[in-house]
């Protein structure tokens, strides 16, 4: 929220291309030099998620600017998988991938890693279960930021 109030449209937007940029040319190293084609997969956690705290102008910028991203780099993007949401978002998913598209619904994936082992093994395709947090019903025991 503070973002939003601080940065202009235009401003948010750089930083999004950046980054859009930097994962591509790193993704497109590691398909030239394994042989294997190479897409972004990305691990979203809502399990704190309130809709007090929801800001439709930060998720209006974020749409403007995967679509951006998306007509430059349409292979860029794997999955998204929604980690450990409320029950009320799986039940709106099932309701929503009735309506929705192919394309979109190919794209995300709502599990509850933590607690369904089913659910948490689509996510192996991915990512091993060795590398894969324990937050999320992995064995990794350190937290993402600590590795990086």
């Amino acid at each position: 929220n503070i973002l939003v109030e601080k940065l202009s449209p235009e401003d948010w937007l750089q930083p999004y291309l950046y980054s859009t940029e930097w994962t591509f040319q790193w993704l497109d190293y590691v398909t030239r030099t394994t042989g294997r084609f190479t897409r972004s997969v990305r691990f979203l956690d809502i399990n704190h998620f309130c809709m007090s705290r929801f800001n439709r102008e930060c998720t209006k910028r974020d749409g403007i600017a995967m679509n951006l991203m998306e007509d430059c780099y349409p292979q860029l993007l794997e999955s998204i998988f929604v980690c450990n949401p409320p029950a009320f978002i799986h039940i709106l998913w099932q309701i929503a991938r009735v309506i929705m598209p192919q394309r979109v619904i190919s794209k995300f994936d709502i599990v509850d890693s933590k607690h369904n082992a089913k659910e948490r093994k689509r996510m192996y395709r991915h990512i091993s279960e060795d590398d894969l947090p324990e937050m999320y019903g992995g064995k990794n025991t350190k937290q993402p930021h600590e590795q990086w």
